[in-house]
């Protein structure tokens, strides 16, 4: 039996009480930033933070639901087995980690490599769980891994990368803030708060007249209200009514004929495939009129300035990666990809351009993995179900899941749960004792992203405004962060030996500007020394750069971030020198890279540390070699041609309804709050909502219990009239149906409606795997009510 590693990181212990601390909040992707006081190690007092270079101290109402998130009923503080009887025994970490290590062992024996798989990682701003898990998985030689953003984001990447040679860190988004034309396609920024300081944003948008707000839903949303126009699409018409704005755009003759004899290649190809787009026939299939077709087509393309800003209204319905693909295409033939007031490129900290080119593919699909913020490929979780059960020898057979919750996150609960009783092995990581928990092996309990050093990756409009922030508070004390977790079973498995003295030796002084690169190619150059290809070598350097680098910092946590900043020096030091006069006088590279780590250190609040003109951000984002974007796509023309030739499916007379299973509102974020007590008003804030037509004649009124069913399942709520829901359209909040103890009782009750169970897992986008969350086919009829 392989002797457990000697700890490199245990629970971190900061001060029980303090005033004006730095963190941020991880309930959405903004990760706007605040200062917390802490008193008997409880966070007691939340406001933003001003001195954040993008946030500046704004913040949404959920910014308050910081300390349920902390600390609640749930909250995992040992490692658990599960026993034949269902029930958790309480195990210490030295028998989890041996078992563990020998059950996977056991596999990586018998079967291919990919039989072990990921599921999660980077949960909601707190991402140096992948800084532990990705070396772990590259050790393993395995490149499975399903992740959240497979559920949503991953057909911008499969876009991007064709039309720019874009690489994961990139991203591309609206400059609703300053552009003199916005049109917003399927998300709702002034309830959801997409955008930096949305409330503001789009209340100036408003009032400016110089300036069109143009919104895209079948509701009529908040941000709807304020628009100059409001498109009421008909549910899964968004690709319709792209068509039509680019067949208007072109038969007008409208396009940026300079933009694109400098910036595009295959326009003409793609132009000529147009004409046969009849914009008054997408506005029938769309469901608009052919006015406000022709309208906002013409709008946008003569605007000074025009951007385009999505979300998962138009990410998770049907054709969503055929939609990406038009809404780049209107972006490139307007001249607004890449420009100032358009969409810009903008990445996420670290090293520019680094993935592996190829992919795993699925065993059942046959889809491709895509890398996107991660430098490796990640598949829709719509899939793990049947990678686990197909009866092909590579299956999964053994899943870890980090950060995540799948029973609760995840389309088709129903055939997730069968496929996760098939596994010989599912290890939970986790903060919670989730609903995914309940069914694992083993539980290892990790620290909440308040009580360890964490990370938020995601880009930002304004640079790169990394954050890197200390713990506020103590957790658990058996808990431990998931680096350690990862290392600890990396060398109990045997997968990474110890890592050799030299290294330990570089380590002590790889700080300065000479030592940095002496540690660094000291620490590649032995990892492939030991061979096994390019990820075997990935994982020894992620570790081992944990187990030397590591100690010699404020956390062995921060190893990663420290060769992150060396990366970013190296390969973005123009950005850094525009952000930071004071790099422009290091000539030696290693010694810029401190500094940026160093700013990281000294700024928890966030600092920016680099900054692209944008007059040259077309360049920043288009990588082929031609430096032009390459807008044709012959798949995705195809299926363009195919759609305008095709009026949209009948809906199925027993299904006449179609369900939104994902409606943003004040109380919703996520999965990550379990805690219903942050919730506040009367409720109910998970109804099923309704249209007052389709209400009436239904007999239904407010507060009525409804059952919904699809063909996948049936769930049972109350009914909400809403004056502003389209007719034969339904809406349920996104983020309930976890299972809670009861204040009283301790009675595990569930909190509102987990729409995934109305959901198959079949209904997705054939490139991607995305589910169609917003278009869900359903019926509904009331319940009999009791007699009086």
């Amino acid at each position: 039996m392989q002797t457990i590693a000697k700890i490199i990181q245990g629970p971190a212990t900061p001060p029980e009480n303090a005033i004006n601390t730095p963190t941020i909040c991880v309930f959405c992707t903004h990760n706007c930033s605040v200062r917390v006081d802490v008193k008997d190690n409880t966070i007691v007092a939340i406001r933003g933070d001003e001195s954040n270079p993008n946030t500046a101290g704004y913040t949404c109402n959920k910014v308050q639901a910081i300390p349920n998130y902390v600390q609640h009923a749930q909250r995992l503080e040992h490692p658990l087995k599960r026993q034949p009887d269902g029930s958790f025994e309480r195990i210490s970490w030295d028998q989890a980690i041996t078992e563990i290590a020998a059950k996977l062992n056991a596999i990586r024996k018998q079967h291919a490599p990919r039989s072990i798989a990921m599921f999660g990682l980077g949960g909601q701003g707190n991402h140096m769980d992948a800084f532990g898990g990705v070396p772990f998985m590259a050790s393993l030689n395995s490149h499975v891994y399903f992740n959240a953003l497979g559920q949503e984001k991953t057909q911008h990447a499969l876009v991007w990368r064709h039309l720019y040679k874009a690489t994961p860190e990139l991203y591309l988004i609206g400059d609703d803030e300053h552009s003199d034309y916005v049109l917003v396609l399927g998300t709702n920024p002034v309830i959801s708060n997409r955008g930096l300081n949305p409330t503001d944003v789009f209340k100036e948008l408003a009032t400016d007249k110089q300036r069109k707000l143009v919104v895209v839903d079948p509701r009529i949303t908040e941000t709807a209200k304020r628009a100059d126009r409001h498109i009421r699409v008909r549910p899964g018409g968004d690709a319709y009514l792209l068509m039509g704005f680019i067949a208007v755009i072109l038969r007008e003759n409208l396009q940026d004929k300079s933009y694109i004899q400098g910036k595009v290649k295959g326009f003409e190809q793609l132009a000529a495939e147009f004409k046969d787009v009849d914009p008054l026939k997408m506005a029938e299939y769309a469901g608009v009129s052919h006015e406000d077709i022709v309208l906002t087509a013409r709008e946008f393309a003569t605007s000074p300035s025009a951007c385009i800003s999505w979300d998962l209204g138009v990410e998770q319905t049907l054709h969503s990666t055929v939609i990406s693909y038009l809404m780049n295409v209107m972006l490139l033939i307007t001249g607004n990809a890449g420009v100032e007031k358009g969409n810009l490129f903008v990445e996420q900290f670290g090293p520019r351009g680094f993935f592996q080119a190829k992919q795993a593919k699925a065993l059942v699909s046959g889809m491709e993995a895509i890398p996107f913020i991660l430098p490796v490929g990640m598949f829709s979780p719509n899939l793990v179900a049947e990678e686990i059960t197909t009866k092909h020898p590579d299956h999964i057979r053994a899943l870890i899941v980090d950060a995540s919750n799948p029973l609760l996150s995840y389309a088709d609960t129903k055939a997730l749960k069968a496929a996760f009783a098939q596994l010989e092995l599912m290890v939970v990581i986790e903060v919670a004792m989730t609903e995914t928990a309940h069914m694992a092996h083993y539980v290892l309990p990790a620290p909440v992203g308040y009580e360890k050093w964490e990370y938020a990756t995601f880009p930002h409009a304004n640079g790169f405004t990394p954050q890197l922030r200390p713990p506020v508070v103590r957790g658990p004390q058996e808990a431990l962060p998931e680096q350690e977790i990862y290392y600890r079973l990396a060398r109990a498995m045997n997968l990474v030996p110890k890592a050799p003295a030299i290294l330990h030796k570089l380590a002590k002084k790889a700080r300065s500007p000479l030592g940095a690169p002496l540690y660094l190619a000291a620490l590649g150059t032995l990892a492939a020394l030991r061979g096994g290809g390019l990820f075997p070598i990935m994982g020894r350097m992620g570790t081992w750069l944990y187990e030397t680098m590591g100690p010699t910092l404020p956390s062995p946590a921060l190893g990663v971030m420290w060769a992150l900043s060396h990366g970013y020096a190296l390969t973005r030091r123009k950005a850094l020198n525009n952000a930071l006069p004071e790099a422009r006088k290091l000539w030696n590279p290693f010694a810029a890279g401190e500094l940026v780590f160093q700013k990281l250190l000294d700024h928890p609040e966030g600092v920016l540390v680099g900054r692209v003109p944008t007059s040259e951000n077309f360049e920043q984002g288009s990588r082929h070699p031609d430096g032009k974007a390459h807008i044709y796509h012959a798949a995705w023309m195809a299926d363009i041609r195919k759609l305008s030739q095709t009026a949209p499916s009948e809906r199925d007379p027993a299904y006449p309804f179609i369900l939104n299973g994902g409606l943003r509102t004040g109380w919703t974020a996520n999965t990550i709050i379990r805690d219903p007590a942050w919730r506040k008003g009367k409720g109910p804030h998970c109804p099923i909502i309704f249209n007052a037509e389709d209400a009436a004649a239904l007999g239904i009124v407010n507060g009525d219990m409804v059952k919904l069913e699809t063909r996948r399942g049936a769930i049972e709520g109350p009914a909400k009239i809403d004056a502003f829901t389209a007719r034969g359209h339904l809406q349920i909040p996104n983020g309930f149906g976890m299972k809670f103890p009861d204040p009283v009782t301790g009675e595990l009750k569930q909190v509102g409606i987990l729409v995934n169970e109305l959901m198959d897992t079949q209904d997705r986008d054939p490139y991607t795997g995305c589910p169609n969350t917003k278009y869900i086919q359903c019926r509904v009829a009331p319940l009999m009510k009791e007699a009086a």
